[in-house]
């Protein structure tokens, strides 16, 4: 007979101070994050498989400490490297086929990857930390190569 797996069974771990979910609502939790590959495939007959009534895990799935944890663990999830290149190949297949939309997302994600190139001015016109005497001697300068152009009276 399915039993209604209330909200009782939380812990509080001594070392952390942080609650553990009862045993049957993390493994309810384990099979969610499964996604497509969840055996059996639907929540009805995951609570039949497990004892457990349909209206238990819909009153588990609006607890606020279930909700944490189930956010918490999928977007670990999300982000994991095997996941994400697992989008990306995808992304370049589809790319190679001649998706554009695809072609530009693969650009975008790749670009982080690649060496940012930056393009450095040497300017030596940098006259606000020059005194007074330093700009006379630079206006100086100038004005001595200049005469030592010659210029076409034309």
């Amino acid at each position: 007979m399915a039993q209604s797996g209330g909200g009782k069974g939380w812990s509080t771990d001594p070392e952390t101070g942080e609650q553990t979910m009862p045993a049957r609502w993390a493994s309810f939790l384990d099979w969610m994050l499964l996604g497509v590959d969840r055996v059996p495939a639907t929540q009805k007959e995951w609570t039949a498989a497990n004892g457990v009534h349909e209206d238990s895990v819909r009153r588990w799935k609006r607890d606020p400490r279930f909700i944490r944890e189930w956010d918490r663990r999928a977007a670990e999830l999300n982000v994991h490297p095997e996941r994400t290149q697992r989008v990306i190949e995808a992304l370049f297949g589809q790319a190679a086929q001649g998706d554009v939309k695809a072609a530009s997302l693969y650009l975008q994600y790749i670009e982080k990857f690649t060496p940012k190139r930056r393009l450095v001015v040497d300017d030596e016109r940098d006259v606000l930390g020059l005194s007074d005497a330093e700009l006379a001697d630079e206006l100086e300068a100038l004005v001595a190569e200049f005469r030592d152009v010659g210029v076409d009276d034309g």
